[in-house]
């Protein structure tokens, strides 16, 4: 039962981790075991690497340290969390762009009934409800609106038309359009990896919306849906380095200053409702070409409603739903303990 229960949670966090604006961290924070995630990441060091290799020995005392380092790392519990969010991503890698595309509004309206009512999960975590956490929230509100604003309007509108000319010139160097292996991309793809992940173990801060704005958003899906070996395994030693450095700093933060922490990883969870506001201001690049595409940019209150508008409203109601039953579900847990 657990082994579902992780695979679940995985896929949760594999799903959001591909939707720019929403946090693969703030759905572990949601669900309850963001805390145990960053213990476990943070457990695994180069002696841990060099008890795996030792194991491949078939000796019985490193085949009995093996068995006493993988209880100490937590790793059923994290290669469970590995594979539910690579089966999501696999899975919803030709499916998402489409969806990001031609349902834009409903799809972000469900993730933002998710992360409305979810806030309360990490705000019940802080034992003592400051002043300086309140203060600490506000500036992590602050920093996610600031950050999605500079990356939105007319700077996004301007990158999309600059990408545009390039492709019709065919003089593109943006990564989205290479598949090529070479030293520059490699390294860009590790960098992006690094990054990315970092982002997306951060409660609010989205790493694919990062991708995005560095442009190796679409080269990932790509890279995902036509099986780019090569590049996927640079992606992923970036994010192997960059989980490593990162998880360590916030599990530093969380036993130094654990309220504050959780106060301004609030602050972001809740910040992130400005970055997915379903409803957006749209305009089109590359009108009557092949390179037609429909940009969403900065934040609207519709003023008419059609069935867009309804759908996405619905998709809202069930995303607040969702996490209703969960919380609900979780209280019971806590009751019956």
């Amino acid at each position: 039962m657990k082994i579902i229960s992780n695979l679940f949670n995985g896929a949760i966090i594999g799903i959001a981790n591909i939707i720019p604006g929403v946090s693969g961290g703030t759905m572990a924070l949601i669900l309850g075991f963001y805390e145990r995630l960053i213990v476990a990441i943070n457990n695994i060091s180069v002696k841990t690497i060099l008890i795996i290799l030792k194991a491949f020995s078939f000796k019985k005392e490193s085949i009995e340290a093996f068995k006493k380092e993988f209880k100490r790392i937590d790793a059923s519990f994290l290669i469970t969390i590995a594979i539910g969010a690579l089966l999501a991503v696999v899975s919803l890698a030709k499916l998402m762009p489409i969806l990001l595309q031609d349902y834009h509004d409903p799809t972000y309206g469900f993730f933002f009934g998710l992360i409305l009512v979810s806030a309360i999960s990490p705000y019940k975590l802080i034992k003592k409800k400051s002043i300086s956490v309140f203060l600490i929230a506000v500036i992590a509100i602050v920093l996610i609106v600031t950050v999605s604003n500079a990356a939105s309007g007319d700077k996004l509108l301007k990158k999309e038309q600059t990408k545009l000319e390039l492709k019709q010139n065919k003089n593109t160097t943006n990564v989205e359009q290479t598949n090529k292996i070479d030293i520059k991309n490699l390294l860009f793809m590790f960098i992006l990896g690094a990054i990315a992940i970092s982002a997306m173990i951060l409660p609010g801060i989205s790493g694919s919306f990062l991708l995005l704005l560095m442009g190796g958003y679409i080269a990932i899906l790509n890279a995902v849906s036509s099986r780019n070996i090569p590049v996927l395994i640079v992606f992923a030693l970036g994010c192997v380095v960059g989980i490593a450095l990162f998880s360590r700093l916030i599990n530093f933060l969380l036993k130094k200053w654990h309220d504050l922490t959780m106060g301004f990883l609030v602050g972001l969870v809740i910040g992130s409702l400005w970055m997915i506001w379903p409803f957006k201001t749209t305009a089109i690049v590359g009108k009557s070409t092949v390179f037609e595409k429909t940009i969403f940019l900065s934040n609207k209150i519709p003023i008419n409603f059609g069935m867009n508008e309804i759908y996405s409203i619905i998709a809202i109601l069930a995303g607040i739903a969702v996490v209703t039953i969960l919380l609900i579900i979780e209280s019971k847990r806590e009751l019956k303990n």
